[in-house]
């Protein structure tokens, strides 16, 4: 309603109201759950897929380059990143399996540092999508403290931003941090945001909004970048999302909730749903430790193939479970907004 108020009191004026007041708090309130110092380097957009193909748009101008990921990205970056390979004959890519993580979390991270000493670019989920398997705050950072300095780290948050506590002190300045307002910030579509580290960024796929900066060009015909998260801006969008992420987050603040609060909520339900005796997913593998020592706030359970997957989820929706199917792996997501009482009538609906 105060977007819509907005936008007809001030109607073409918005925009300066917008980035003098409505962004600045944005900009607040994720710079507060993250930990940052500085606001001014968190750059908004629709979605998180603009942002990074933003920041692509000028590392492919490279003649050659080597990109670190895994094979449990998004779809997003994932179908992105293959057709960048398609298109740049000398972009060689290697992706390892966060699986590896249930059976020898260490040895998957001394791959990851192994590999980042000979990279140029580094893609990687705090929260793995197919999965719910983590990376914590320690270990993302023990990661980036092995890359050289001039190995550009891209950290993609989105089901770790509001689900699992994220203290990005000790990385600010030198990440990419990449999380949207969807699903765990309960803001709904059309906030995404990505924390910029210092550096002179000319990204080729540039909007009108970056005019707003103070813009500097290393010629007098060319054109100029912010030095901060503003050289990441795009061009005219709805911002009734920013309006929603504010108005969750001032109420949150206000009633003093924790994204730690939110997480040890969503963990005892988990844990309650792992002790439950539920038949029906008897045949599924749980891709998850059963104490959840990290784990973010879904929980996977794969089938032998997409086909059982799919009958299995056909089977859930006739009893009222709703629930995310990827491939052979079915989803069970937990909120703020789900109860002990919820985790019993899931058992007995599965049972």
């Amino acid at each position: 309603m105060l977007a819509w108020d907005d936008a007809a009191r001030l109607n073409d004026n918005k925009w300066e109201h917008i980035f003098a007041h409505v962004i600045p708090k944005v900009q607040y309130h994720i710079a507060r759950l993250l930990n940052l110092k500085n606001p001014q380097m968190i750059a908004l957009a629709s979605n998180t897929h603009e942002l990074l193909v933003r920041v692509f748009s000028e590392l492919l101008l490279r003649p050659k380059l080597k990109v670190l990921t895994t094979d449990s990205e998004f779809h997003s970056f994932g179908r992105q990143l293959k057709r960048w390979e398609e298109v740049h004959s000398q972009m060689t890519v290697t992706r390892l399996s966060p699986d590896l993580i249930l059976k020898d979390r260490q040895t998957f991270i001394d791959q990851l540092k192994s590999e980042i000493k000979i990279c140029d670019v580094v893609y990687l989920s705090q929260v793995f999508f197919n999965s719910g398997l983590c990376l914590t705050p320690l270990e993302l950072e023990e990661i980036v403290k092995s890359a050289p300095q001039e190995v550009i780290i891209m950290i993609d948050g989105y089901h770790g931003f509001g689900a699992i506590e994220t203290n990005l002190q000790n990385l600010e300045g030198r990440i990419f941090y990449l999380g949207g307002g969807y699903k765990y910030m309960q803001a709904g579509e059309g906030v995404g945001f990505m924390v910029v580290p210092e550096g002179s960024w000319r990204p080729v796929y540039t909007g009108w909004f970056a005019e707003y900066a103070h813009l500097s060009a290393p010629s007098k015909n060319a054109v100029g970048y912010s030095r901060d998260g503003m050289a990441f801006w795009g061009a005219t969008m709805d911002p009734s999302g920013w309006y929603r992420f504010n108005a969750i987050w001032d109420q949150f603040e206000k009633l003093k909730i924790s994204i730690n609060d939110i997480h040890h909520h969503v963990r005892k339900l988990q844990l309650s749903f792992i002790d439950k005796k539920m038949p029906l997913l008897s045949s599924l593998k749980p891709l998850y430790s059963p104490s959840l020592p990290h784990h973010g706030h879904f929980l996977t359970l794969e089938a032998s193939d997409a086909t059982e997957a799919q009958s299995l989820r056909v089977e859930l929706l006739r009893r009222d479970v709703y629930i995310d199917q990827r491939g052979a792996r079915l989803r069970f997501g937990f909120g703020l907004y789900h109860s002990l009482e919820d985790i019993q009538d899931l058992s007995t609906r599965l049972f």
